[in-house]
């Protein structure tokens, strides 16, 4: 029986959102009957206590970096890259299907070695590096072209890019949407504390921090409570009145939060608009909260009305119609009768 491989920089303990998301896709893969196998490396992005998901899990071995040090991220990403490339050449099968996160980003590049095992090749794309490090520093847009064209091209060799937003830039002859999902169930609407208003989650390179912060001006000229749980480097550029309290140590306590505010708070950059898409936004649209959302503008805020009417509770199935697309028609490639009927 084939076997779908998941590769995700963090996974479980780590509550990074790609390892989110990368282990509800293999839960719910598992539970449709799918041979499961969730790898990751062993950095750590974010702790949050939660359950750990009862699918198999391999944890690779590589050297890791401290977070919020450029030099030592970037040779993470090699470390972990590398390790990923040898995991592939050691277990992945001929019928096997990969499903890469572009976390981190030099795993695009790990298409042909997949398909090279005889295996299908799909690429989560969940941040378009090319527009994503505007947010570092803006530089020329002949470079910019340049560095797109390199990441286009080894966007193209993949047999699936899935990106998660209608916005994000890439090639289209290979690419479908399938936007993100709550990671967090709401079964009962509960009452919200009037005059309350959350951000919780990273503030980094993709925001904007000046709209951000006159957004929370017009909340407390209005009279409301903010409350901000975040990380990165945003948060030392805000004003002493915006205080910064640490992020939840459970799934648990988010979720209380995410209930108990009236407004929920969403950060973008009005200039980096094809490159990422909040998922943290699905969370407040599922438990039915008001959002105030800075810096959308273009695509970025197209993508965000189509998110808006967006049926959440299917797109892990449409997940698993792709998979079996791709996973049956790879078995027809690896069959002698196939082969001798073609």
């Amino acid at each position: 029986m084939a076997t779908v491989h998941i590769l995700s920089q963090y996974i479980w303990p780590d509550a990074a959102p790609t390892a989110v998301y990368a282990e509800q896709l293999a839960v719910r893969l598992q539970e449709s009957g799918w041979q499961v196998s969730l790898v990751g490396g062993r950095g750590h992005y974010r702790a949050v206590q939660r359950d750990k998901p009862p699918v198999p899990m391999v944890y690779l071995r590589h050297w890791q970096g401290k977070r919020g040090k450029l030099g030592q991220t970037l040779a993470e990403y090699a470390a972990v890259n590398s390790a990923f490339a040898c995991y592939i050449d050691q277990a992945i099968q001929p019928g096997d299907l990969a499903i890469v996160t572009s976390a981190p980003p030099n795993t695009v590049r790990l298409a042909c070695r997949i398909r090279s095992r005889g295996a299908k090749a799909i690429y989560w794309l969940q941040d378009y590096y090319p527009e994503l490090i505007r947010g570092i520093a803006e530089y020329p847009i002949l470079l910019r072209q340049a560095f797109s064209r390199f990441w286009n091209y080894w966007l193209g060799r993949w047999n699936v890019v899935v990106k998660i937003g209608a916005n994000l830039n890439g090639p289209s002859h290979n690419s479908v949407v399938i936007r993100n999902w709550p990671t967090l169930k709401f079964e009962t609407p509960e009452r919200f504390e009037t005059g309350t208003a959350l951000y919780a989650g990273n503030l980094g390179y993709g925001h904007d921090i000046r709209l951000f912060v006159a957004a929370c001006e017009e909340l407390r000229k209005a009279n409301y409570k903010i409350t901000l749980r975040a990380d990165g480097p945003g948060t030392k550029q805000l004003p002493e009145w915006l205080r910064v309290q640490p992020l939840y140590e459970s799934a648990d306590s988010l979720k209380a939060d995410l209930l108990r505010h009236e407004v929920h708070l969403v950060a973008a950059h009005p200039r980096i608009r094809r490159a990422i898409f909040p998922s943290k936004i699905w969370n407040s649209i599922a438990c039915g909260r008001r959002l105030i959302c800075t810096g959308f503008a273009g695509e970025m805020e197209q993508e965000l009305e189509a998110a808006r009417i967006a049926p959440f509770e299917d797109h892990l199935s449409q997940w698993e119609q792709l998979i079996r697309r791709h996973t049956q028609y790879a078995d027809a490639e690896l069959s002698p009768m196939s082969s001798a009927l073609a």
